[in-house]
């Protein structure tokens, strides 16, 4: 099942006019475009850069990547910016809502393309969703609704649910998560206890205590910082016999029960249009911020048997990857 995109086929000339000079990367005057690209651990996004393939840019030859990281912490991606801007670069991309704050704070100026975990209009990135304004845009892929879809399927699976462990990361505190996870639980009658993780030595702590508070399940919240310790995330909810709902389908394909979300590298392959339009000359400002309709629902059988679940038909054929 594909991403639906039909409500943006204003980019689709992107894919047909791919003349020379903006495959090239190449203005009159010779100069090679720069892309800063914010990363937490490492410098890879083979889907972005995939996306510009397709688009006829040469990696290195007529179009530049200067990466810079946060070495795994939220507060090293203030420096990086900064540092992206002094060198400085045609436009910014990244992959969090997180990083994209952090080059916001840092540059009015240089364009930034993003994909946003939280409401961008709220935390004032954007003005509007159709648009932006000022120096921002990318891909959205969180709807408050997305939460209580996650704890709906997890009470399918678990129709005796009444109780579950929330696993957060205070450093993303000003993002509507927990929030979203309170209403939702408080509307299925399921009582939700946070626990905070702000580095992976949290993390054994944390699934002790929620064992210990009788928790029937392990609901997830977007994270980097989870998303970079999925292994270890998912032993510790096998260890103690905890079903895993996540927001990632490679939580599930790592061992987690259950995960419902949109597809992540479609997200970042389409950050790769954004930053050809705007280096066709188009404002940032003026071009919408994406917001996928179709979402995935991902499915560990093996985990479930090993935790004595059994899957209704019903999430089976729901399901668009199944893990065995």
């Amino acid at each position: 099942m594909q991403l639906d995109w039909r409500h943006c086929l204003y980019l689709l000339p992107t894919l047909l006019l791919v003349y020379a000079g903006s495959a090239s990367g190449q203005s009159s005057s010779g100069h090679v475009p720069t892309i800063g690209l914010l990363g937490w651990v490492d410098c890879g996004d083979a889907p972005f850069e995939r996306g510009l393939r397709d688009l006829g840019y040469k990696l290195g030859e007529t179009i530049r990547i200067e990466c810079r990281l946060a070495g795994g912490r939220y507060t090293g991606w203030p420096a990086a910016a900064q540092e992206l801007v002094r060198l400085p670069v045609d436009i910014i991309v990244t992959g969090s809502q997180p990083s994209g704050r952090a080059a916001h704070e840092a540059t009015d100026k240089i364009p930034i393309v993003s994909i946003v975990s939280g409401d961008p209009v709220a935390s004032g990135l954007a003005r509007s969703i159709a648009k932006p304004g000022g120096n921002f845009t990318g891909v959205s892929y969180y709807a408050t609704e997305l939460t209580a879809k996650r704890l709906e399927l997890l009470k399918e699976l678990i129709p005796e649910i009444t109780r579950i462990g929330v696993l957060a990361n205070p450093d993303l505190s000003y993002l509507p998560f927990e929030d979203d996870t309170k209403r939702a639980a408080e509307h299925f009658g399921i009582v939700q206890t946070v626990h905070y993780v702000s580095d992976a030595a949290g993390f054994k702590s944390a699934f002790a205590a929620m064992e210990a508070e009788r928790a029937q399940a392990v609901f997830v919240l977007p994270d980097v910082m989870f998303a970079n310790n999925v292994p270890e995330i998912a032993t510790l909810a096998l260890e103690h016999h905890l079903p895993m709902m996540a927001w990632g389908t490679w939580f599930t394909e790592l061992g987690g029960v259950m995960a419902y979300s949109a597809d992540y590298d479609q997200m970042n392959y389409r950050l790769a249009f954004y930053v050809d339009r705007i280096l066709r000359g188009a404002k940032p400002g003026d071009l919408p911020i994406e917001q996928p309709t179709t979402f995935h629902l991902s499915i560990n059988l093996k985990t479930a048997r090993a935790l004595k679940l059994e899957v209704p038909e019903s999430l089976l054929l729901l399901a668009d990857k199944v893990f065995e």
